[in-house]
Parts: C-alpha cells; sequence; structure tokens
C-alpha cells in the first residue's frame, strides 16, 4: 500500500489522503476546503462554487489525476471522516462516477447545509458508511470507528489492503461528552501498521483551545445564565451538537428558554437519531426565533409544513425577546441574520455575548465580532476545543501501538518526536510504501 498526503501535512485544514494498492486501485480519505489562503487572509465569498479548472490551477483542488469531472475517474471512492468543510468542502468537485462515502451524521450535515448555505453543494453519489462491519472498495476495506469530535458522527478510518492496515484519525479528542468513544479506539481498531495522526493542538499555546473539556463549558454557561440580568447570545458553530446540549441544559439549570433559529432546528432535527441529546424544536423550553431567509429556503425545498410546525411547536418574536430578556438565552452564528436581530434587540437591551468557539475566529473578525467592537461589548470566551490535547494525543499513539505515526493536520509535524515514538513525517505530494514507513521498527510502545 502507498500513502500520499495530498494536502495537510505542514496545516491545519484542507486535508486529504491518497491511498494506493498494489493491484492499483485507489481512494481518497477526505478532500477538505483549506481554512485560508496562503498569505492568511479568508477565501473570498462563493470560491467553492468556482469551476473547478481554475482551482485546481491555483492549488485549492489537490492536482488529482482521475478525480474530477471531465477526466476519466481512477479513483475507487472518496471516503469522509466528518462534516467540517477543511474535510470534506471540495467534495462535490469529485467525478459524479466516484461513490463519497459518509457516517450518517456526516451526510445530514452535508445536505442540511446544501438547503440552507449559498454555496454548499454535495456529492453526486453518497453513500452511508455502516455503524458496523467494513465497505469493501476495490481491494480496500475501509471500516469507519465512531469519534469523539466538534463535528456529529465522527469517524476514524481503517483501511487494510496488501496484508497491511492503516488508521487514519480525522480530527478527535479526548474532552467532549463522548470520551469513551477516544479510550475505546485502540480497542476497535487492533493492531495497526501506520497512524495518520491529527495534531492540530500540538506546537500551539497551552489553553488556547479553551475549557478543559465540554463539562466545564457546560457549568460556566449555567453560572453566566443565572447571574446575568439580560439576554445572552451564544455565538457558536451550528454543527457543534455537543455545545448545543451544553446551552440547552444550562438554560434549564438557569430557568431559561434556548432560541434557536430555523436552520439549527432543522440540523438538529435531522440529527435526533444519531445524537438523542440534541435539543429539539418542539422540547420543553425550546424556541424558534424565524429568520425570512431560512423560512424561504424550507419552503423552496417543500418543507413549508415542517416550517410551520416549528412554529406552532415554539416561535418566539422579537417583541417577546425584548419584552423578557432575561428568560431567554439565544443560541446563534457569526451572521449578518444575527447582527441584524442584535441591533434590533440593543434598542432596547444590552445583549451580553458568549463567544463559544475557538478565540481566533474572533480575533479574525466578522459579523458579531464587528457590531460587538462598535457597541462597546466585550464578549465572554466560553469554548472548549474540537481537538485533543498534545498529552492525550500521546496516550493515544502509545495504546494504539502503532509501528509507525504520519502526522497531519497539523503545523509542527517535526514537533511530535517530543512525545511521540516512531513518527515518520511524510511531506505533500510524497508517495510512500506503507513497508518503507514501517521498516526499522523499534518494537516499542509509540
Amino acid at each position: 500500500m502507498i500513502l500520499t498526503i495530498h494536502r495537510g501535512s505542514k496545516q491545519i485544514g484542507g486535508s486529504c489522503v491518497e491511498l494506493r494498492s498494489a493491484s492499483g486501485d485507489r481512494i481518497l480519505l477526505d478532500v477538505g476546503m483549506p481554512l485560508t489562503q496562503p498569505d492568511g487572509s479568508d477565501w473570498p465569498r462563493g470560491t467553492m462554487s468556482r469551476p473547478g479548472e481554475e482551482l485546481r490551477r491555483e492549488g485549492v483542488l489537490p492536482d488529482i489525476d482521475g478525480l474530477y469531472a471531465g477526466s476519466s475517474p481512477e479513483i475507487s471512492a472518496l471516503v469522509l471522516s466528518h462534516a467540517h468543510l477543511d474535510h470534506y468542502g471540495l467534495a462535490h468537485y469529485v467525478h459524479p462516477d466516484i461513490p463519497v462515502y459518509g457516517s450518517r451524521g456526516t451526510i445530514e450535515m452535508l445536505r442540511a447545509s446544501k438547503l440552507f448555505v449559498p454555496d454548499a453543494a454535495v456529492p453526486a453519489d453518497l453513500r452511508e458508511l455502516p455503524n458496523a462491519g467494513t465497505v469493501p472498495i476495490g481491494s480496500f476495506s475501509v471500516r469507519g470507528i465512531p469519534v469523539d469530535h466538534a463535528a456529529p458522527d465522527s469517524r476514524a478510518l481503517l483501511v487494510e489492503a496488501d496484508g497491511q492496515r492503516l488508521l487514519y484519525s480525522g480530527d478527535l479528542r479526548a474532552h467532549g461528552r463522548q470520551r469513551h468513544l477516544f479510550d475505546e479506539l485502540p480497542y476497535a481498531a487492533g493492531a495497526i501498521d501506520v497512524l495518520v495522526l491529527e495534531g492540530t493542538t500540538v506546537g500551539q499555546a497551552q489553553g488556547s483551545h479553551g475549557f478543559a473539556d465540554e463539562g466545564e463549558v457546560e457549568s460556566r454557561l449555567t453560572e453566566l445564565l443565572r447571574h446575568d440580568r439580560g439576554l445572552v447570545v451564544v455565538i457558536a458553530s451550528g454543527q457543534n451538537i455537543d455545545r448545543a446540549i451544553s446551552v440547552y441544559r444550562a438554560a434549564l439549570a438557569a430557568g431559561r428558554e434556548l432560541v434557536i433559529d430555523p436552520y439549527q432546528a432543522y440540523a438538529l432535527m435531522t440529527l435526533r437519531d444519531v445524537c438523542p441529546e440534541a435539543p429539539q424544536f418542539d422540547w420543553p423550553s425550546v424556541r424558534v426565533k424565524f429568520i425570512p431567509y431560512h423560512v424561504a429556503k424550507l419552503k423552496d425545498a417543500g418543507f413549508w409544513e415542517l416550517a410551520c410546525k416549528m412554529s406552532r411547536a415554539g416561535k418566539v418574536s422579537l417583541e417577546q425577546l425584548a419584552a423578557n430578556p432575561s428568560g431567554f438565552v439565544y443560541l446563534a452564528r457569526s451572521s449578518g441574520a444575527t447582527v441584524k436581530l442584535l441591533r434590533s434587540l440593543a434598542r432596547t437591551t444590552r445583549p451580553t455575548i458568549v463567544w463559544s468557539q475557538w478565540s481566533g475566529y474572533l480575533k479574525k473578525g466578522g459579523p458579531v465580532p464587528s457590531f460587538c467592537d462598535e457597541n462597546g461589548i466585550e464578549p465572554y470566551i466560553i469554548h472548549s476545543g474540537g481537538h485533543a490535547h498534545p498529552e492525550d494525543l500521546a496516550d493515544l499513539a502509545r495504546r494504539l501501538h502503532a509501528r509507525a505515526v504520519v502526522p497531519i493536520h497539523t503545523e509542527a509535524a517535526s514537533q511530535f518526536a517530543d512525545f511521540i515514538q516512531n513518527v515518520r513525517v511524510v511531506n505533500d505530494g510524497e508517495a510512500v510504501e506503507v513497508a518503507s514507513l514501517i521498516a526499522g521498527y523499534n518494537g516499542e510502545a509509540s
């Protein structure tokens, strides 16, 4: 088996890994959108809807023969680890005859994004990874193993071919609500030859990814909601289901009602079987603040009756929020629609803003950070990151006993060897035989 990291050996985001078997079969693990442009700036709006030929020439799309429309498909399948843009964001450029696999939660989030996000698109041939067992893809056998991450229903991917076993971690953590998945991963994976391991937090300042765990996030939110006298607006990713659970539990503990918008209500509804604890629009103390754009999208998609059901279950108006601000907590995203609501409320009440995602996004600016600057509001940062801490990565590598550990999704691959044994750095575009990676394995626990 040959491993090629097309992108990810020296950067966080945009991950794309190719495996080739001895028979010539090829599969890809993730094909993500890079988080930023090479100069560190954000991508212009509409980048992911531009012609694929342009993006490939510019290096946004990895230069992979046989992957894209307009050529003969030579890839047996693309397998997605989870539904974050930096792992799936370019998947819709894949040739329509190439199947794209993902967990049920991943597929639901892709479809929800397509419904509400203007530039979002989904691959032509989406197929669900089973909860148990393997999927035969050419000469490969692929199994998705559940891991805990900020995206719902995330998977590590175990690939077998040519008598060799490679585990791609995707993104994972040990400090979320499903810590047991992290602890059980070595038992679920069994003996492996190569571990391709994410290292987002490696080389970064301690504490840069927020509080120690999701339990502390819930505790801090509860304390704030109990003592704050006004409306509290929590800004978080719409895909962070753990955070929605934390905000809902904190709201109940503080005697408030959780307010969500139709996008969040729809996403949580589609995930109710995958994440039974995810709050639903028809649960007690859950309300829906309607946004015209979201309503129009639901109507266009044939979900008008669903919108009406949301309204009957718990519609909340701007006037109700303004009249009783201390009775609510609004879970939202940093968007123009959120700022429009905040400006309307600011005429009668001064909202408290909680930034509940990576603090780096707050520093980069955007609609809500700009609103805070304009109104002299200092946001509270209450967040716990989606990526394992370095000490947890070291523990995982040790318990997996991998014969070689290959860093990915990191800006500090050279630092892996400081705390993990048997590290082999593979550069972007470098095709490496798995046999050569594991040659010289010292037999010690990683």
